[in-house]
């Protein structure tokens, strides 16, 4: 089956040609499967434009990140394997053989992807993703499957299920952390490579930041406001604690059902 690449995308036209439809074209993926979804329609001559000549479709999304991820989901037939990807990404990172820093992903994207379609189906996970902190002291030599934070800045989902892709949670903070509690108790599971983490800039203006901004909202405050709000729909699932930069994260309670070491045609070479 032929793997769907979608971006979501607000107020970031150069951003996303530059950045993400450059990485994925770049790294093997075939333009004509990816497809920017755009928050806003008024800008789709500007996102054109930047993409002119890429073969990359633009289409009409939803009104707010959280809403057009899930707009995405629902815009391919159920059982579709679909990777989604914020419109900043500049890369893949990994954790080097050594474990002490992270190297740039030496294999192409496709082939990742195609792997964790595969091993997510073989452990029952409905979705799979990558480690959220760019820390490679943190990152591990495995992949998991349990309850784990599956972030939407680059992720990948093989059904489009009602149960997970709902418009319950309406925040585009956190959305993310929800959808990994939805499709845990949907499935039993999520699977997460714990050795690959995305290159990129959180909390960067444009997308969330600009659609907050322009209600008049702040993103931290709206970020902790849901994260809590989470915390009080899952007590048993989540907690919200206070990191040393003053951001507002969320534990997840240490569910592992089990370890994969870390697939050898993914290591670096020597």
């Amino acid at each position: 089956m032929t793997i769907q690449w979608a971006i979501p995308s607000y107020r970031r036209p150069k951003i996303c040609a530059e950045a993400t439809v450059s990485t994925l074209i770049s790294s093997g993926v075939n333009p004509e499967n990816i497809t920017v979804y755009l928050s806003d329609p008024e800008e789709t001559d500007e996102y054109q434009k930047e993409l002119h000549n890429t073969g990359v479709s633009v289409h009409e999304g939803k009104a707010g990140v959280a809403h057009n991820r899930k707009h995405i989901q629902h815009s391919y037939p159920e059982g579709t394997q679909l990777v989604c990807c914020d419109d900043d990404l500049t890369g893949i990172l990994t954790k080097s053989n050594d474990g002490k820093k992270l190297e740039p992903l030496h294999f192409k994207l496709t082939d990742l992807a195609e792997g964790a379609f595969q091993r997510a189906k073989e452990a029952g996970a409905g979705m799979w993703g990558i480690y959220a902190a760019q820390n490679a002291m943190f990152m591990s030599h495995t992949e998991t499957a349990g309850l784990r934070y599956i972030i939407a800045s680059f992720f990948g989902t093989t059904t489009v299920d009602q149960d997970v892709a709902r418009d319950e949670f309406l925040e585009s903070s956190g959305e993310d952390f929800m959808t990994s509690i939805l499709s845990f108790l949907r499935y039993g599971c999520t699977y997460r490579l714990d050795w690959a983490t995305v290159k990129t800039k959180y909390f960067a203006e444009g997308g969330i930041d600009s659609e907050l901004n322009e209600r008049g909202i702040k993103r931290q405050d709206d970020h902790t406001q849901a994260l809590r709000r989470i915390e009080q729909m899952y007590p048993d699932l989540a907690k919200t604690y206070t990191k040393a930069n003053g951001v507002t994260n969320i534990r997840f309670k240490k569910f592992t059902g089990f370890k994969n070491p870390r697939p050898d045609n993914t290591y670096l070479p020597e």
